[in-house]
């Protein structure tokens, strides 16, 4: 029996314990070798499998002859699995060339090594390719996963699949000589192109077509993993193309085409995906229907409208609610509205601001080439849900030195980068199953095979993110109202108290200070207080409380002396004045904690330089007030006051020219902004538009209404070095503090007796 196995000199049993041995002395240890055994490793079964017994014992025996120390029996046979053990589908991963990976297999076996998942014996003989290109291409065969990919992770065996894609007329491929060819993708383009010796770029426009193909491989049985893999190729083949600069005279939109089939692909990569994970998880193939989809609505509306309510009564809001109350208008975008994460991340504070009223509903309308497009109808409930987030909880989101343009905002002050993932957070916060974006959109579209064609296409062109096609407001109110049906919902659906009565947050520190709110000169709830409320009867949200009145006087001593140094004196005269009796610091504590008032140095600022050379001010959007006022511009983030907000951009040119060119304006004044600088009389030229360095800008500044009765701006001018060169400036600064959504005024006889900065 001992001649039959691996043991004796030389065998796994003394090479294991050398190896040990060599570890001891602070080598590395040798891998035991076996020698040759037919038929090793064609049952592999888990760690007591016999052949895994007889080597342990092996290695055992001959340690003890040695006078070594075994290793644990758990731990050998741990060892053995992990160092003598390989998979098949590992090897498909590391040997994309199936002659490669049948050699290097049977290489294995000879040594003795284990090997999981198996193929047939049928499947493991070498066999030359018929493809009559085989000799030309052989070697892009060896470094090309897209063709062998079909071979590597089919199921069932890769000859049945190879011989369907044959009958299927996919296995044909391009020659090798062809001048516009990666070998990785011939066989999709010559499906694409059935004749010709020459593959073109005519398969950009044929979407229709590539989804036929990626059926047909579905129809192949080729796995899904081998299908991504044609999707990666692509990708790739795509941006090859991009770095033909001969290509792009030839064709001066192909960047615009390479994209849009991108997403394209991208579109058909998640369905791919979508179903390979399906099946991994054993779910069963019923789709969801619109109703499933927005489950999540329906559970988080108790905890959504609590929340605000305490936004509806100015209270202050815990980080967690803020961020429950962005989630849920993700969601109504994504489960109600339709519309995809992308067009959802892409939407602007600017987007927002430009909202329309239109029969009783609030319709937005933003319309681009890229995947960003937007046109939905919200309610007057869900509009006012929305300000509420645009007003009271993105402006405490924003860093400073963060500003970002993008409507919903993390805590952190960058813009959401992922909906998806906010979505699938907000599902299991509810414990929920995940719905996305594709599971709603597919349920529409099958329950949208009843309306009429015309029906059909609006509903398209309202989820559509990438169609440059524009609907008329009454159009995009009409099939809001057309998705609402198929949904059987309406804006005032309720939700029972069952559905939510596992989900509400118990009470935190937020609702304790929304109960007992924190101020300079309140008083800390007793315990009888607490207890009443409904808190819990420990000194833990106490503490807390005190903490956050204790920074709040500390902030409104240290805001009392701004340029000098306070003494011990005049803060304790400031501590009596207030009536502090307890809970305040102490005088040579904000004595320490002083520090003189940064000065602000305009010329310096990186970021102030960039604006003005970008015409790129955020915080600020431009805003139609109607026929008789014309457009303007409001804040969409808080300005203080003293803050920089914008400048009035455009070519600098004398007053005299300034004059002569405003002969011929019947406005008033026009855009011209005409100021003194020093013993010249300049002007701003806003009027010509648009202006030199920035053709394809609005500027912002020539928006900005003027009013001399209430104005919150005050211009005010400097030189700055902008690309280069030193340039006169308008700049406006914050009069008082600017909350969102106030319009912008300034006062145009301000512009007359400008002063230079000199602070």
């Amino acid at each position: 029996m001992r001649g039959d196995t691996a043991g004796g000199p030389g065998g796994s049993g003394e090479v294991a314990a050398r190896g040990r041995c060599k570890a001891r002395n602070g080598e590395p240890p040798s891998p035991p070798t076996l020698p040759g055994r037919p038929g090793a490793g064609r049952n592999p079964t888990g760690p007591t499998s016999p052949p895994d017994e007889v080597v342990m014992a092996e290695v055992e025996e001959k340690e003890e002859k040695e006078g070594g120390e075994a290793l644990p029996h758990h731990q050998t046979i741990a060892w053995i699995r992990r160092n003598r053990t390989w998979d098949y589908n590992q090897l498909c991963e590391l040997l994309s060339d199936r002659t490669s990976r049948i050699k290097m297999m049977k290489e294995l076996l000879q040594r003795g090594f284990f090997i999981q998942n198996l193929p047939q014996e049928s499947d493991m003989t070498i066999q030359p390719e018929h493809d009559p290109n085989a000799a030309s291409s052989s070697a892009q065969e060896t470094s090309s996963s897209l063709n062998t990919s079909d071979e590597e992770h089919s199921r069932p065996s890769s000859s049945s699949v190879r011989m369907k894609m044959k009958e299927a007329g996919l296995h044909q491929k391009f020659s090798a000589q062809a001048k516009l060819l990666l070998d990785n993708v011939s066989r999709f383009l010559r499906s694409m192109q059935p004749t010709g010796d020459e593959p073109t770029l005519k398969f950009l426009s044929k979407r229709t077509k590539t989804q036929e193909f990626v059926t047909a491989l579905q129809n192949a049985e080729m796995s899904a993993g081998a299908i991504i893999n044609y999707f990666k190729s692509l990708s790739k083949f795509l941006e090859y193309l991009l770095t033909r600069t001969d290509l792009q005279r030839k064709d001066p939109h192909l960047q615009g085409r390479c994209e849009n089939y991108q997403h394209m692909l991208k579109t058909l990569r998640k369905t791919v995906h979508s179903n390979k994970t399906s099946r991994h998880r054993g779910f069963v193939d019923v789709p969801p229907t619109i109703t499933d989809c927005q489950l999540i609505l329906r559970a988080a509306k108790p905890d959504f409208l609590r929340i605000n309510a305490t936004l509806q009564n100015r209270l202050e809001l815990s980080n967690t609610d803020k961020t429950m109350f962005r989630y849920y208008c993700e969601a109504l975008l994504v489960f109600r509205h339709m519309q995809c994460p992308q067009a959802v991340e892409s939407l602007t504070d600017e987007d927002w601001v430009k909202r329309i009223q239109h029969g009783g509903r609030v319709v937005i309308s933003k319309v681009t080439t890229n995947t960003s497009s937007m046109q939905i109808a919200l309610t007057q409930e869900e509009e006012a849900w929305f300000q509420k987030y645009y007003r009271q909880i993105r402006p405490h989101s924003i860093q400073p030195g963060k500003f970002s343009r993008c409507f919903f905002l993390s805590s952190s002050g960058e813009a959401v980068h992922s909906v998806s993932q906010d979505l699938n957070r907000f599902h299991e916060i509810y414990k929920l199953p995940t719905s996305t974006s594709q599971n709603v959109r597919r349920a529409v579209d099958t329950a949208a095979k009843s309306l009429t064609v015309d029906q059909q296409e609006d509903i398209r062109i309202y989820l559509a993110s990438c169609d440059s096609r524009t609907l008329q407001p009454r159009k995009i109110l009409d099939t809001a109202v057309l998705l609402d049906s198929l949904a059987g919902c309406s804006s005032g659906d309720e939700t029972s108290a069952a559905a939510s009565s596992e989900c509400t947050f118990p009470k935190g520190f937020s609702d304790f200070v929304t109960r007992f709110k924190v101020s300079l000169k309140g008083q800390p709830p007793s315990k009888k207080q607490r207890v009443d409320a409904g808190f819990p009867d420990d000194h833990t949200f106490y503490h807390k409380w005190r903490s956050s009145q204790y920074a709040k006087r500390v902030e409104y001593l240290l805001s009392n002396f701004t340029h000098r140094r306070p003494t011990a004196a005049t803060v304790t005269r400031l501590i009596d004045m207030e009536g502090w009796k307890a809970n305040y610091p102490k005088p040579e504590e904000i004595e320490r904690m002083w520090k003189p008032a940064p000065k602000v140095t305009i010329e310096n600022d990186r970021l102030l330089i960039k604006c003005v050379s970008e015409q790129t001010w955020p915080g600020l959007a431009i805003k139609d007030f109607g026929p008789e006022q014309g457009q303007g511009v409001v804040a969409s983030r808080p300005f203080l006051k003293g803050e920089i907000v914008c400048d009035y951009h455009g070519k600098v040119i004398t007053a005299a020219e300034g004059r002569a060119m405003m002969e011929g304006i019947h406005d008033e004044d026009g855009y011209m902004f005409f100021f003194k600088a020093g013993q010249h009389d300049l002007c701003i030229d806003a009027q010509t538009f648009p202006c030199e360095c920035h053709p394809v800008a609005d500027t912002i500044g020539r928006r900005i209404i003027h009013s001399s009765k209430r104005p919150n701006l005050k211009p005010f001018q400097c030189v700055l070095n902008i690309n280069g060169g030193d340039s006169f400036l308008i700049l406006f600064r914050a009069l008082q503090d600017i909350s969102v959504d106030t319009q912008l005024k300034f006062d145009r006889e301000e512009g007359l007796n400008l002063e230079w900065l000199d602070e």
